[in-house]
């Protein structure tokens, strides 16, 4: 048996790992990472975006001194601040998360198991956004224009359906909170 390894795979063993991993971590700490996800989003896109607005359009000395790796750079930073917000808000994180347990095992296991999804879904699509050298906040313009985009149907579903990826964990909080069980 011949196995084909292309970007639906990769992505798809991507996903995979992360949902486990967040099965290691138990569910407080799935919903921190995931509500870590949505911080570490908005500081890379503000930080990357302020660098850009306030030090790099106005000076010519840094336009010449980045060149034609603009967008290159933009794309590091984005990605290099999302992963360290992560791991700082995860780690050094001045908050905790204790979520209610539902009294029947399934239920805990099937809403862990859609948080972990959610989690893994929002982190593999920011980072193709940010690697696409979009911004969630300023849009996505160049996604399409990757080879990764027209090769992959996931990468075209996780990519052009960026706003569910992010909204669905809010609305997953909403819902669960009527779900679990209050003491």
């Amino acid at each position: 048996m011949e196995i084909l390894l292309n970007w639906d795979m990769v992505l798809f063993s991507a996903f995979v790992v992360l949902m486990a991993y967040n099965f290691i971590l138990g569910q407080n700490a799935t919903i921190k990472l995931l509500l870590s996800i949505y911080i570490a989003i908005m500081t890379a896109d503000g930080v990357a975006i302020a660098i850009r607005k306030y030090l790099v359009d106005p000076s010519p000395g840094w336009q010449d001194l980045l060149g034609a790796h603009e967008d290159t750079f933009f794309i590091t930073l984005r990605l290099g601040l999302f992963l360290l917000s992560i791991v700082l808000f995860v780690v050094k994180g001045g908050f905790q998360i204790a979520v209610e347990e539902h009294e029947h095992w399934a239920a805990r296991m099937g809403l862990h198991g859609i948080f972990a999804a959610l989690a893994a879904l929002l982190f593999l699509s920011t980072v193709l956004i940010y690697v696409s050298g979009s911004s969630f906040v300023e849009g996505m313009l160049y996604a399409p224009d990757l080879s990764i985009y027209q090769e992959s149907s996931m990468v075209r579903l996780l990519v052009d359906y960026y706003q569910l990826w992010f909204s669905l964990p809010g609305m997953c909080f909403l819902v669960a909170s009527f779900v679990l069980n209050r003491e």
